[in-house]
This record gives structure tokens, C-alpha cells and sequence, in this order.
């Protein structure tokens, strides 16, 4: 069996080389999360259909680097620290989370409910900074989690944002599938709400990715007309209202405008 084959990367570019066992490795690590915090042999094994001393080596390799702990008194693997660096690390490397967290937190003072700082990579946008509300329920953001661009409100506040040639080939090449019973994954509809965004400004929805909340996007605009970052206003169903989405529209939008603004400035252009 040949140790590396060719795969389509995830924004439809051209074929890639895929190392086997690093990508054996990778899905390994992507098995662990908030839902599996805590992984057997067997369970690894079972979910990714590997041969259990295939999957032995492999992580006991990654245990070697730190990306995994194992846990012999239970048998279990756990996510390393080394983990957490490298998160740390790509986090700290963004530097439009300095430019958003004050204007996020002035957000968040206005309006009292979790703002959330998302970028686009590719066809995901993936959370990277959030600012909680001081209520004791509130809407839980997963960070780093890649979300499509066709679901949420951050995410279509990002397609919106794209020129309409990237849009038109966004929908063509993307397989629509239900997050939650609102997410919207008629192609007509979204080219829909794509003008009508472009048109107000900011996109409202109801539980279409995360179950139980509302949330008002919008995008972060660079100068040549297209976003690559966007804020969203998280309202849990209990506090939700018009008059809230239409104060979080406000000052999410101001807000936006502002964090393009010191990009801008930030670059010389």
C-alpha cells in the first residue's frame, strides 16, 4: 500500500500529497473534544477503523511529542500540552485579536451578551477570541472549531463579503448539509441572504448552527471590499428580542468598522 496518495484539499484547489500516517495522526488527534476529553486504545481503534498496533504506534509517538498524555491506571489518552502551545501559539500570532478585545469588550458592555471574533480560512471561519457576557447563562463558542460559511450568522456575514464570482463558486463546490433544523442550505436562498446582507449590513439567525440562541454577524471589510474576519453577538432565546437584535446590529456593525479601521491604519494602506 502506497504511504502517500493524492487528495482535494478543502477549498477546492488542486490535488494535494497526503503522508498516510500523518494524516492517521491527525485524525487521531481530531477525535479527541469537549464530548471525548477521553479516549481507549479500542475506542481510537473502533472509530477510524485502524488496526489497534497501528494505532498503538501512533500514538505512542504522539505521547512522545507531548500531543497526547496517556493514562496508564485507566488505559485512556487525554490531549497533551503540547497542545495548548501551539494554540497558544497561533493564537498570539493573530494579531487582529489585539485589535478587536478592546472593541469586543465595548460590545459586550453595551449590549451585555458573549461577542465572538471568528476568521475565514479557505471555506471555514474558525472562533478565535470571545468576550462574555456577565449573565449567568450564556451562549458556550467553541474556539477553533471549523464552521462553514453557509451556517451562523459570522459565517454568512463572511460569504457575503466574498466577491459574487467566489460565491457563485463557493455554492457549486460545497455539499449543504443541516447543522440544526434552521440552517439554510437552499443555494437560492443563500444568494438571497447574501444580497440581503450586503444591503443592511449584518446577518440575524436562529439556531442555525448552535441550538438555542441567536446571533448577529457581521463581517470585517478589508479595503479591497472583502472580509476575512467578522464579529457576532451570541443571545440566548431567553433574551432575545428585536429591539436586542437591532441594538446588537448597531454596535457590531460600528464595531466592525472600527477594527477595519486600525487594520487599515496598522498597514499604511
Amino acid at each position: 500500500m502506497n504511504a502517500i496518495i493524492k487528495i482535494n484539499d478543502r477549498v477546492g484547489e488542486a490535488p494535494v500529497k497526503l503522508v498516510r500516517i500523518v494524516d492517521r495522526a491527525a485524525r487521531i488527534l481530531e477525535c479527541f473534544g469537549r464530548a471525548t476529553p477521553e479516549l481507549s486504545l479500542p475506542q481510537i481503534s473502533s472509530q477510524l477503523k485502524l488496526p489497534k498496533p497501528t494505532a498503538f504506534r501512533i500514538l505512542t509517538n504522539l505521547v512522545r511529542h507531548g500531543l497526547l498524555q496517556h493514562n496508564s491506571a485507566t488505559a485512556t489518552y487525554t490531549l497533551g500540552f503540547a497542545t495548548l502551545r501551539l494554540a497558544d501559539d497561533l493564537l498570539q500570532s493573530l494579531s487582529i485579536r489585539s485589535h478587536a478585545r478592546p472593541v469586543m469588550q465595548a460590545i459586550r458592555d453595551a449590549v451585555n451578551e458573549s461577542v465572538v471574533l471568528s476568521v475565514r480560512r479557505g471555506d471555514y471561519r474558525y472562533n478565535i477570541d470571545t468576550v462574555e457576557s456577565t449573565h449567568a447563562i450564556g451562549q458556550t463558542q467553541q474556539i477553533g472549531t471549523a464552521v462553514p460559511l453557509y451556517a451562523g450568522a459570522a459565517s454568512r456575514a463572511l460569504l457575503a463579503a466574498m466577491h459574487d464570482d467566489e460565491v457563485r463558486a463557493y455554492l457549486a463546490r460545497t455539499k449543504l448539509v443541516p447543522f440544526q433544523k434552521a440552517t439554510m442550505i437552499d443555494p437560492d436562498k443563500l444568494r438571497e441572504d447574501v444580497a440581503r446582507t450586503r444591503r443592511r449590513g449584518y446577518v440575524a439567525t436562529n439556531a442555525e448552527y448552535t441550538p438555542g440562541g441567536h446571533a448577529v454577524g457581521c463581517a470585517i471589510v478589508g479595503p479591497d471590499g472583502t472580509g476575512t474576519a467578522a464579529l457576532h453577538v451570541s443571545i440566548p432565546n431567553a433574551r432575545f428580542s428585536k429591539a436586542a437584535e437591532e441594538i446588537s446590529a448597531r454596535h457590531v456593525m460600528e464595531g466592525c468598522r472600527r477594527i477595519a479601521a486600525s487594520l487599515t491604519e496598522e498597514h499604511g494602506a
